[in-house]
């Protein structure tokens, strides 16, 4: 029996499939993603291979404009090694980059990292943040609805050309 979050996410999805505005794809993609986690703030970051970064402009409540290199802080270790990363304390972890804090001026408790991949599932070409959970860590229930959100929405993200991501 399917239960009602996964339910939802599945239904959500299933809009978002249909969606040809690309920038209220990414902004619904951002919205499911935050729900589906009980999480305060989502960023979806695109992988530019050639520059050897990841970039967004898509985050939610937030304007600024991120762009990290691949391996640096948690968003870019998953996006070069292709692993979740289920961080309960941002700070007390080393590989947090601090700086889109400073910048932002939002304090990032705890993060969910999930690579999202191209249609061969060997590419990475994304990467989905939620950031501080709204009742404590990050469960693993948490990690298998984004896990399972970033495999639906990798072959479109795969389309979107990086010009367009904005």
């Amino acid at each position: 029996m399917i239960d009602d979050k996964v339910a939802f996410v599945l239904m959500k999805l299933s809009h978002l499939a249909v969606q040809r505005d690309r920038e209220a794809y990414l902004r619904g993609l951002i919205d499911l993603c935050a729900h589906a986690t009980d999480a305060e703030r989502c960023t979806v970051y695109f992988v530019d291979r050639a520059k050897k970064e990841l970039w967004s402009r898509v985050a939610a409540r937030t304007a600024i404009e991120i762009r990290l290199p691949l391996g640096a802080g948690i968003a870019g270790q998953a996006a070069l090694t292709g692993e979740t990363i289920n961080v309960p304390d941002a700070y007390a972890d080393p590989r947090f980059d601090r700086n889109v804090d400073l910048r932002s001026g939002y304090r990032t408790l705890n993060m969910l990292v999930v690579p999202v991949t191209d249609t061969t599932g060997r590419a990475v070409i994304g990467v989905l943040q939620v950031l501080n959970k709204r009742s404590g860590p990050f469960e693993r229930r948490d990690q298998m609805l984004l896990e399972r959100i970033a495999e639906s929405v990798g072959p479109v993200l795969a389309q979107i050309p990086q010009e367009q991501a904005l």
